[in-house]
């Protein structure tokens, strides 16, 4: 049995995925994010994901946590299109930590048991895509596929997002992460929190089209020091521009520009100690020249 999964690149409802005709969708938690394109408000945005869902194509819609609007509107279009939900788990449970900073966790659904399972991602976040994986496991199970507890379970401790709470060990350590709106944003902050490595240096990146204000506000209380560059993209802001949506009250003197991504991780190096963290992100753009830059640095040896 062939088995594709995709991703959609901006909403649902037009996006080229829905070519694809899938017949089991998943929608993970909705959050603020692409609004000129999708719309200002979370219901906007909620009836964008929502509109994936398609009568007579669509048969069944796994649906993790969502707020109480947000999830109205996706049981609204499950209804118009008389497709089942399948809710993913809330039954949750943190057991404590594993190496890295990943989060042991237990997952009991209707259907199974998941106990203490290590997650392979990191940050407490991940757990709730955790139960929204297990349940899209189990439905396609349901449809034929030999998928076992065991096969989930392998799943969650092996898998593998680049440039998500990435992190790449060194002295000092740089994590990598792609939060690019206020959500992310506040799940980097947490795991920085409980990762509890200090002192973080920021490095900061973003596209213009962004809330950056509320992005740095969620990231900078974490950080020592703060050095804002500019990714390779005609869409991302000037070091110049960022300086002017920090929170008003940041020491100044923490603030460093870097008109490039390499010269920004050069001079995050330099300042970090090595027991501390080098923290890149804000765009995934950013992520990405960032990561190439470390690869090529350790070609060289550097």
């Amino acid at each position: 049995i062939r088995l594709a999964v995709l991703e959609t690149g901006l909403g649902g409802r037009l996006d080229a995925t829905t070519a694809a005709g899938a017949r089991v969708l998943a929608i993970t938690p909705v959050a603020l994010d692409h609004q000129e394109h999708l719309g200002p408000t979370l219901l906007d945005i909620a009836a964008e994901k929502a509109g994936a869902i398609r009568a007579g194509v669509t048969e069944r819609v796994v649906v993790a946590r969502q707020t109480p609007e947000a999830e109205r509107v996706i049981l609204a279009r499950c209804a118009e299109c008389d497709v089942e939900p399948r809710f993913a788990t809330r039954d949750i449970r943190f057991e404590g930590a594993c190496d890295g900073g990943r989060a042991r966790v237990t997952l009991r659904t209707e259907r199974d048991l998941y106990d203490g399972v290590c997650l392979a991602l990191r940050g407490r976040h991940q757990a709730e895509n955790a139960a929204a994986a297990v349940a899209v496991a189990e439905v396609l199970s349901e449809r034929g596929y030999k998928i076992s507890r065991e096969h989930v379970t392998r799943g969650l401790e092996r898998a593998e997002h680049a440039g998500r709470l990435e992190l790449i060990d060194g002295e000092p350590a740089v994590l990598l992460d792609g939060a690019h709106n206020e959500e992310g944003a506040l799940a980097l902050a947490a795991y920085l929190a409980e990762l509890g490595r200090a002192p973080v240096t920021l490095v900061f990146g973003a596209m213009r089209d962004k809330d950056v204000g509320a992005i740095l506000r969620a990231l900078v209380p974490s950080a020592a020091r703060l050095i804002l560059t500019r990714p390779v993209n005609p869409r991302s802001a000037a070091p110049e521009e960022l300086i002017y949506a920090t929170p008003p009250r940041h020491d100044l003197s923490t603030i460093a520009l870097a008109p490039r991504v390499a010269d920004a991780l050069t001079l995050a190096r330099t300042l970090t100690p090595p027991r501390g963290l080098v923290c890149v992100t804000g765009s995934l753009y950013l992520v990405g020249e960032a990561k190439a830059a470390i690869d090529a640095a350790g070609a060289r040896g550097a």
